[in-house]
């Protein structure tokens, strides 16, 4: 069993998300893969709470079947770190091989995260391009924390799309459509809710 793990605030879940996910599946060789919306990160503050981040991924997801979320990360109290959740994980399965899907600008943060030795020795990464990224100086930062803590990464032939959380929230905010950005029926439920309106 391999699973793939893809992590975030969800701030809205977006089309680039799904891109990144199927692309994982079917170039890593993935079983499945896991969205684990954020709860306290120690990176950023989600502007909205978590059980609308929660319910978005829901609706994303809800026609893939090699898609599923959990909301352990929401319910962990304190600060969510990387190394608690792949514990818990391998906890529960530890036959099951955990691969753990990043951006490439997430990658040369690596050496910040707390305890990132032990995070690569819980897991492999699936890592995407992400534009202005350049892939030489990418391959270069995975062989770098290959050499400083072991970490074992494979970069995606898939590109990441030009889209994030934080562009679609400033459409709203503009009263922009966001159709395209994310699946329609997180559209329409960002709609229903009256979310990143400001």
């Amino acid at each position: 069993m391999k699973l793939g793990i893809l992590g975030g605030t969800f701030d809205p879940i977006h089309l680039g998300h799904l891109h990144v996910a199927r692309a994982a599946l079917r170039e890593g060789g993935l079983d499945s893969v896991l969205f684990l919306p954020d709860g306290d990160p120690p990176h950023k503050t989600p502007e909205t709470p978590a059980r609308e981040r929660l319910r978005m991924v829901r609706l994303a997801i809800c026609d893939e079947p090699c898609f599923w979320v959990s909301d352990m990360e929401i319910r962990r109290k304190g600060r969510t770190y990387t190394v608690d959740t792949l514990l818990a994980l391998k906890k529960e399965e530890p036959q099951r091989e955990l691969v753990y899907l990043i951006g490439s600008d997430t990658l040369f943060l690596f050496p910040t995260w707390r305890t990132a030795e032990k995070v690569a020795t819980l897991c492999t990464m699936l890592v995407v391009m992400r534009e202005g990224d350049q892939k030489a100086a990418v391959q270069a930062e995975q062989r770098k924390l290959h050499q400083e803590y072991g970490l074992v990464s494979r970069l995606l032939e898939a590109r990441g799309l030009p889209i994030s959380s934080s562009q679609i929230r400033e459409a709203r905010e503009k009263g922009e459509d966001i159709t395209g950005l994310v699946p329609p029926e997180v559209a329409a439920y960002i709609k229903d809710q009256g979310l990143y309106l400001g």
